[in-house]
């Protein structure tokens, strides 16, 4: 009786359960703020060349004509889409995180939800209804293994991607509770991701959030089909919370607003500065704070001194500085960024996990500091939709048509009245 009524029994309830109008009006409008910020950067991601190594992976394996790839238009397995459409969503790291949990909430639901929409039709209260239970459900599950997962070198999104595509993918499936269950066991044992590529770089990183959503589809459905998996995946002995935890780059946006905001109260130059003290979480000083010299774009977004670096001498932090691999080994670009030191700030978790503290020594004696608790973008320091709307605009008009661009945001505005949301895909596309 013990394992009917666990955790994983709970959470897949919940998941199936969850109807549109049990969903507070708030969240719905957040929801349709995060589904449009996914898609504006499945777009840009689409013409990365990094991001394009999937795409001519899955087009040369061919296979049935049944879910759109953003901006190309290809059509293939709905698997295979879902893993394309991903990796563009989070190859880039321009998208959504979890607050406190980390992964990439929407990288892991949205291209599923996209992708099996060809497949039946889906309206779009059922695809807020779908994404917003599968973000719950890997918000709760991250939140239970943080910081230990991350401090043992597992990616968050990896190890939790799976489930959220699963839910996803088994309500739109019509999954039963018994098949969700078992989704969520056999999303269990695709459960997986290093994070060495934040130690010495690696583009393999860029298809983290591809697998997790494939994993997610083929666990609902190969659950439909009758494939068991363990009803205690969560809690159980051997379970997710005992594998990823001990018992009992988001990571480096605060720190580029705190040198944004000295600079600009001390009218800071470059060559004013001495070294650059800063203080996050251990997570963080993990995650961003080990790489001085990148060798790749991964390694680049993944570096919190090359990022300061930028920030001083180039007062950006546009996708396009880190692309440029003339930056990643020249000297004055190397010289900034090892002035840069972190260290472990121990009140630097729940939700002030991506707090920053920050000093800056400058060569006349002075020093100046700022403490920010919440960077920008999350909870309690919101954006604004008009910064979602301008967000996408901006990065899907590097492949869509103004009049494309104003139109998505339109329909995904009023994503709640759509009877099938294929009809929006060709919207996606060039």
């Amino acid at each position: 009786m013990e394992q009917q009524e666990g955790i994983t029994r709970k959470l897949a309830h919940f998941a199936g359960g969850l109807r549109y109008e049990d969903i507070p009006g708030e969240v719905i409008e957040k929801a349709k703020d995060c589904i449009l910020d996914q898609l504006g950067v499945e777009l840009i991601g689409s013409t990365l060349e990094w991001n394009k190594i999937p795409y001519r992976y899955v087009v040369g394996l061919g296979g049935r004509a049944e879910s759109t790839i953003v901006n190309y238009g290809t059509r293939t397995l709905a698997l295979d889409a879902a893993f394309v459409n991903a990796t563009f969503g989070q190859g880039c790291e321009l998208d959504d995180v979890g607050f406190g949990s980390g992964g990439h909430l929407s990288a892991a639901t949205v291209p599923v939800a996209i992708a099996l929409c060809e497949k039946r039709p889906v309206s779009g209260r059922e695809a807020i209804a779908s994404v917003v239970a599968g973000w719950d459900v890997m918000h709760r599950i991250l939140l239970a293994v943080r910081p230990s997962a991350n401090k043992r070198g597992f990616h968050s999104h990896g190890i939790g991607g799976p489930f959220a595509a699963a839910v996803t993918a088994g309500r739109l499936l019509q999954s039963s509770e018994e098949e969700m269950v078992n989704a969520f066991g056999i999303a269990g044992s695709h459960s997986a991701g290093s994070t060495e590529y934040d130690q010495t770089g690696g583009e393999v990183k860029r298809v983290h959030a591809g697998l997790a959503a494939r994993a997610g589809i083929q666990s609902a459905m190969l659950a439909k089909l009758g494939l068991t998996g363990p009803p205690t995946i969560i809690e159980g002995k051997r379970g997710f919370c005992r594998v990823f935890a001990d018992p009992c780059v988001s990571a480096v946006q605060g720190a580029i607003d705190a040198l944004a905001l000295l600079i600009e109260q001390h009218h800071i130059r470059t060559e004013d500065v001495e070294e650059i003290q800063v203080g996050l979480s251990e997570t963080s000083v993990m995650h961003g704070g080990t790489i001085y010299e990148p060798h790749d774009v991964a390694s680049a977004q993944f570096s919190l001194p090359f990022s300061l670096a930028m920030r001083l001498l180039k007062n950006d932090n546009d996708l396009s500085l880190y692309m440029d691999r003339n930056l990643w080994k020249d000297p004055n670009v190397l010289a900034v960024a090892r002035k840069v030191k972190t260290y472990a700030v121990p009140e630097a978790r729940g939700d002030k996990n991506y707090l920053t503290r920050m000093a800056i020594s400058l060569v006349d004696g002075r020093t100046v500091e700022t403490y920010q608790e919440y960077p920008r973008g999350c909870p309690l320091n919101p954006v604004t939709r008009d910064d979602i709307r301008n967000k996408f605009g901006k990065l899907a008009s590097v492949v869509l048509a103004r009049t494309k661009v104003d139109e998505s945001i339109d329909k995904i505005d009023q994503l709640e009245n759509v009877k099938d949301i294929s009809t929006l895909v060709p919207l996606f596309v060039q």
